[in-house]
């Protein structure tokens, strides 16, 4: 058995180097094909390794300029060409209506105490008569306001100006005064957005929406504020096309041909500013935003020593007699607001009028 072990072993021996070189070649190929292929491969990853990322949907620079930005852009080239220049897209447009410039004429300036319903009376103009008309907001270059605005701010141009409108009656001045500049200073320090008051509610100025509150703001909002303060109260002379002077009732940069004044019952209104500016109740403090203001409003009172419901009550006490006073040289008209439809006050606004009218003519009025 040995031996036929012994013997049958080369023979075995012989077999298996047969098989060896036969299985050779094929056995090469196969490896360098795997070799090839991992090479490949590496090459492969290597070059996507190092490849700059693609720009695909998925990337959030993207996603920004796509969702924020491009639509922001179409906004304002809409309101460039619809607010600013219409004669651009007037041939697609035949009855556009022309730019409105911040020295043109609107219709209507209706003016209130803060709390009076002022917001209120700017949505029903605009969403049952279709007018454009803007609340706290009289900039017509980027803003559908051009029929008119509701402000409690534009007030501002009924009050008599501390130290220097003596007597509104009589157009007396004092010429400028150190207490009305420092009112003025006390305004514009900070911004009070509490307040609904921004320059640019007034024109577009020198200073962009994209600055913050900053030296170029306070010193446009000082150039408003002197403007504005006291100019329903004092006549100018304009000079028109015809090169002849024409007397104008206001000094104020952007004229109204109608200017109401609102009304609500005073303790309603002394009810909202309390729920809006006092802090621990109607005997609480006042918030300083408010405070600022009717400080530098009303100087010959110290809101800062009353109580909330105090501060609310003397506030809207001034400003009506403010407004009321002005009825002689500045104010057409005036109407109590929980009892004017939006119809009447379209009235006595003068949109029926015939040069006006076609502005109501599709709505219920």
């Amino acid at each position: 058995m040995a031996g036929e072990l012994n013997a049958n072993g080369p023979a075995r021996r012989r077999r298996n180097k047969k098989k060896s070189r036969s299985s050779g070649p094929g056995s090469s190929e196969s490896t360098v094909a795997v070799s090839t292929s991992s090479s490949d491969s590496k090459e492969r990853k290597k070059t996507a390794a190092t490849a700059p990322p693609a720009v695909t949907h998925k990337n959030p620079l993207f996603v920004i300029t796509a969702v924020i930005l491009m639509p922001y852009a179409l906004y304002n080239a809409y309101l460039y060409l619809f607010l600013q220049h219409p004669e651009l897209i007037s041939f697609l447009y035949p009855t556009i209506r022309p730019a409105v410039k911040v020295h043109d004429t609107r219709q209507l300036l209706i003016v209130g105490t803060i709390s009076s319903g002022t917001s209120q009376v700017a949505q029903d103009l605009k969403n049952n008569l279709g007018l454009e008309i803007g609340h706290e907001n009289a900039e017509t270059s980027w803003s559908f306001v051009r029929d008119g605005t509701v402000s409690w701010f534009h007030g501002i141009r009924y009050i008599p100006r501390p130290g220097m409108d003596v007597n509104a009656k009589t157009n007396n001045s004092g010429g400028e005064n150190i207490l009305f500049l420092s009112q003025v200073k006390d305004l514009c320090r900070e911004l009070q957005p509490q307040m609904g008051f921004h320059p640019f509610m007034f024109r577009d100025g020198k200073c962009t929406l994209r600055q913050s509150w900053g030296d170029c703001w306070r010193g446009e909002c000082e150039d408003i504020v002197q403007e504005e303060w006291g100019c329903g109260l004092r006549s100018r002379n304009d000079k028109r096309d015809d090169n002849e002077l024409h007397q104008r009732r206001d000094d104020c940069e952007t004229p109204f041909n109608k200017v109401l004044h609102q009304v609500r019952h005073p303790l309603r209104t002394i009810e909202s500013l309390v729920a809006k500016f006092c802090i621990g109740g109607v005997e609480g403090k006042v918030q300083s935003s408010f405070l600022i203001f009717a400080n530098a409003l009303f100087p010959q009172h110290n809101f800062s020593e009353m109580s909330c419901i105090e501060a609310a009550g003397y506030y809207v006490d001034e400003y009506n007699s403010a407004i009321i006073r002005a009825r002689e040289v500045g104010i057409d008209d005036q109407f109590q607001v929980e009892e004017a439809t939006p119809c009447q006050i379209a009235k006595a606004a003068g949109f029926m009028d015939s040069d006006v009218f076609t502005v109501l003519q599709e709505t219920e009025c």
